[in-house]
C-alpha cells in the first residue's frame, strides 16, 4: 500500500462528521485511565486514509515563559501513538492482544499556527494516512506499517507527525523480550534528582533524568506512575519517556529552560530496558540538537530535536 498523495487540504473536501463528545474505548489505545485517552472518534475514508478526532485537555498543558499558553508539543507524539493503536485494532484487524512496537516516531509543529489554550479543551482534527504496510501469508492483519498525521484545529493546519510500528503477537513479543518480558523497574535508588525548573518541567514528577556520580545524564523518571508517561506498567522504558528525557537533556546542556520543542525524530534500534542504567546525551547539530540513548555501551535510540529559543524581551 502506498502513501496517498494529493489529498485536499483541511476544510475543502466533504468528509464525515467527527465527534468530540466522548473518548474512544480506552482498550483501543492501550490506556488504563479514561482521562489519558486523547482520541474521540475515527472514520475510514478509503485507500489507506482515515479521519481522526482528538481532544487535548487543559490539564496536559505546560505554561513556560514565552509559551503563549500553548499545549505541550509531546501531545502530538502521543496522539500519533494512540492513533496507530486505534487504527490497527478498529480498522485493520489487529487483535487487541497484539503488541505494537515503535520503530520510528517524530513530528513537526508550526508555532505560528498552533492552537492557543482557551477556556476548554482543544478539538484537534487529524488526517491520517497508513502506508508502507507489510503483510505475511496466512495473517489477515499487517505486521508492520507507517502512519502519517496532519493536524488541524478548525481549518488551520499546525503540524504533522509520522512513525512506523511493528505488530507482534503476544507470543512473539515474549519470545523477543525473553527473560525481560514483564520486567519491572528496579527499586528506588539514591540518585541526585534535578529540580523541575532545571529541565522546564511543571512538577517534580515530570523530571525524567538524573545526574550520576560522573555528571552524566541518566534516564531516571522521578514518578513511575506519572499519568501521561506511565498510565500502565511497561517492561521497558517507553519511547515517550525517551523523547522527554532528550528534551530535558537539551535544557541542561544548552542552559535554555525557556526554549520550546517544535519537532523531533527518533529511531529505536532496540528496547531500552530498565537495567542496566540508560544514559542520554545531546549536542548541537547543523539543524536542531542530536541525541543518543545508550545502555550497556550500545545505542538503543537516537534522533534529533528541533528547538525554538524564546527571544529576550
Amino acid at each position: 500500500m502506498k502513501e496517498s498523495t494529493g489529498s485536499p487540504p483541511f476544510g475543502t473536501a466533504a468528509v464525515p462528521t467527527l465527534s468530540w463528545d466522548r473518548s474512544v474505548p480506552r482498550n483501543l489505545v492501550h490506556r488504563k485511565s479514561i482521562a489519558e485517552v486523547l482520541l474521540t472518534d475515527g472514520h475510514a475514508l478509503g485507500e489507506g486514509r482515515y479521519l481522526l478526532a482528538a481532544q487535548w485537555s487543559r490539564s496536559h498543558t505546560t505554561f513556560r515563559p514565552g509559551s503563549g499558553d500553548r499545549h505541550d508539543p509531546l501531545l502530538i507524539a502521543e496522539t500519533l501513538r494512540q492513533g496507530c493503536l486505534y487504527l490497527c485494532q478498529r480498522f485493520l484487524g489487529v487483535p487487541m492482544s497484539s503488541r505494537a512496537v515503535i520503530k520510528t516516531i517524530g513530528f513537526r509543529l508550526d508555532p505560528a499556527t498552533e492552537p492557543v489554550v482557551g477556556y476548554g479543551a482543544t478539538d484537534v482534527t487529524c488526517r491520517a494516512t497508513v502506508h508502507d504496510v507489510r503483510r505475511v501469508e496466512g495473517l489477515a492483519h499487517p505486521v508492520a506499517l507507517s502512519l502519517r498525521l496532519e493536524l488541524a484545529v478548525g481549518d488551520a493546519e499546525f503540524g504533522s507527525a509520522e512513525g512506523r510500528a511493528r505488530i507482534l503477537t503476544e507470543d512473539e513479543y515474549r519470545g523477543l523480550r525473553g527473560a525481560r518480558a514483564g520486567a519491572l523497574p528496579p527499586p528506588g535508588e539514591d540518585i541526585r534528582r534535578l529540580a523541575p525548573a532545571a529541565v522546564s518541567a511543571s512538577a517534580s514528577g515530570g523530571v525524567m533524568v538524573a545526574r550520576d556520580g560522573t555528571g552524566s545524564l541518566r534516564v531516571a523518571p522521578a514518578d513511575l506512575r506519572h499519568p501521561l508517561f506511565f498510565d500502565h506498567p511497561s517492561d521497558h522504558i517507553p519511547g515517550m519517556v525517551l523523547l522527554e528525557a532528550a528534551r530535558q537533556a537539551v535544557c541542561l546542556t544548552s542552559g535554555d529552560t525557556s526554549g520550546r520543542l517544535t519537532g523531533c525524530r527518533m529511531t529505536a534500534a532496540q528496547f531500552t530496558d530498565w537495567d542496566p542504567p540508560a544514559y542520554v546525551a545531546c549536542e548541537p547539530a547543523e539543524e536542531g540538537w542530536e541525541f543518543d540513548v545508550t545502555q550497556g555501551g550500545a545505542v538503543t535510540a537516537s534522533g534529533v530535536l528541533w528547538w525554538e529559543p524564546v527571544p529576550d524581551n
